[in-house]
């Protein structure tokens, strides 16, 4: 059982989610990070589940092509199936070698299924940019679905504009047709001229509301979403319409009809260090999409997933010398004055730790601790902030350099009030982290190194009360 499922070789990139008959069969860019043995590129791998921490590994499902080939790396794309029960993988065929004046780097190519497993490239179903509206050579990530109003197939694209500011020209392109063989490039269908690129675009809908997902990386490198009542627009960004943040990207979605969820990967870092740099790819994330009384989205753990966990535990901390004062499970503290932490037992390598915190008065910060010390000198905070009314995930003793303690790029926006208690669901499943906030936020994250530590609670600057806060650990394989 992982909560964050990785291959056993290799890393997982961009998700290609798709229900059907009862099981969501995730097609994922396998990064096997051995170029020596796997030459340049991707392959698409296979794996399926109903619970998002059991799989099937159904292997590779597109293999790359050779240098010569147009997908000598096999990119993003989607999946979708006919009227005649017949499925399509429309995908990225990227060769950098082709990005000259003669040839194109990105162009979308065809494979055909009647089963899921078993795919079959279509030769000569190759697509590039008319390059009389688009870029040459982004041309990318393809997402078809069939317009309710027209009756046409849609394939929408992560394009460049061909004129423009150059950080504004990312663009989500739109091409249509009545067969899904032969495609007319249309004018953009969302071009708002404010990221360089809209990769990975996903189409949806829930109620009245329409919904544009796509990853952008020109200021937050971050999963995003616009809304429309219209096909036709236009398309409203609301304040915070990003999913996560930094360590969540690529996300696309699938729905039984139900529920709705969300399939991104949280990057590792060079050197399994925190100073590292994000690198492309790492291990599965699920967070489940649900819609607010205004239409606007907001993500919590999925409840298959949490259904999975065991029973919690009261967490027993060591409060001698601290501010804090309680028994296991329910906590308090007076820290106004001085930062006080308390710490508990040894956590395994993979929980979910739970908390409530309510804040008694306005101003300061109070949080949890992971991987910390008995002294509460070492390890990881998740904190929620008045001043920025934010969570906050940093580390302790500095992150990078001592005069920055947490990791600004991990932020996420909260409200928080006195007297309105903050839950918490912190999901710690070896350095993958995902924190779960007031079942509407989602933070996720990386600790390193990979050892165990404890658990615990903070405060500083703040009067606070910890109620439920309990240990679940995650059951083995």
């Amino acid at each position: 059982m992982r909560f964050f499922y990785k291959p056993r070789f290799g890393v997982v990139g961009d998700c290609i989610p798709y229900f059907y008959e009862g099981r969501y069969h995730i097609f994922y860019l396998r990064d096997y990070r051995d170029p020596d043995s796997h030459r340049f590129g991707s392959p698409w791998h296979h794996v399926s589940t109903t619970d998002f921490v059991h799989f099937d590994d159904h292997g590779e499902a597109l293999s790359k092509g050779s240098d010569d080939d147009q997908d000598t790396a096999v990119a993003t794309g989607c999946v979708y199936t006919d009227d005649a029960g017949r499925h399509h993988i429309f995908y990225t065929g990227i060769n950098p070698g082709f990005r000259t004046d003669t040839r194109r780097e990105q162009a979308v190519m065809h494979a055909v299924s009647d089963d899921l497993l078993a795919w079959k490239k279509v030769p000569g179903d190759v697509w590039y940019a008319d390059e009389s509206r688009y870029e040459r050579h982004d041309w990318r990530d393809p997402f078809v679905f069939r317009n309710p109003d027209t009756g046409r197939y849609t394939m929408l694209l992560a394009a460049r504009l061909a004129d423009g500011p150059t950080a504004g020209r990312g663009c989500t392109a739109r091409l249509t047709s009545d067969d899904l063989t032969n495609w007319t490039v249309e004018d953009p269908f969302y071009a708002p001229g404010r990221y360089h690129g809209h990769e990975c675009p996903d189409l949806f809908r829930i109620g009245d509301w329409y919904y544009l997902v796509f990853s952008e990386y020109t200021t937050r490198t971050t999963t995003r979403y616009v809304m429309s009542r219209s096909l036709d627009g236009p398309w409203t960004a609301p304040k915070h319409n990003h999913f996560d943040n930094r360590a969540f990207y690529a996300a696309k979605s699938a729905g039984d009809g139900e529920r709705r969820f969300l399939f991104g990967w949280n990057p590792s870092k060079v050197g399994n260090t925190d100073a590292g740099e994000w690198q492309w790819g790492g291990c599965l994330t699920v967070h489940e999409i649900y819609q607010n009384a205004d239409g606007t989205l907001a993500v919590r753990m999925p409840p298959q997933a949490h259904q999975a966990l065991g029973d919690p535990v009261p967490v027993d901390l060591t409060l001698d010398g601290t501010a804090w004062t309680g028994s296991p499970g329910a906590y308090r503290a007076d820290a106004r004055y001085a930062r006080s932490a308390a710490v508990g037992a040894a956590t395994p390598e993979s929980y979910v730790l739970e908390a409530r915190i309510t804040f008694d008065r306005d101003g300061g910060e109070a949080g949890i601790l992971l991987n910390s010390d008995t002294g509460a000198h070492n390890g990881y905070f998740l904190r929620l902030s008045t001043e920025d009314q934010a969570a906050q995930f940093g580390r302790i003793g500095g992150y990078r350099s001592w005069y920055v303690d947490h990791m600004p790029e991990l932020d996420r926006p909260l409200p928080i009030r006195p007297g309105e208690p903050v839950t918490m669901r912190v999901i710690v499943d070896k350095t993958a982290v995902v924190a779960y906030l007031n079942d509407t936020v989602a933070l996720s994250a990386r600790l390193y190194p990979d050892t165990t530590g404890r658990c615990g609670v903070y405060a500083d600057g703040s009067s606070v009360t910890v109620s439920g806060l309990a240990l679940r650990p995650i059951p083995g394989p």
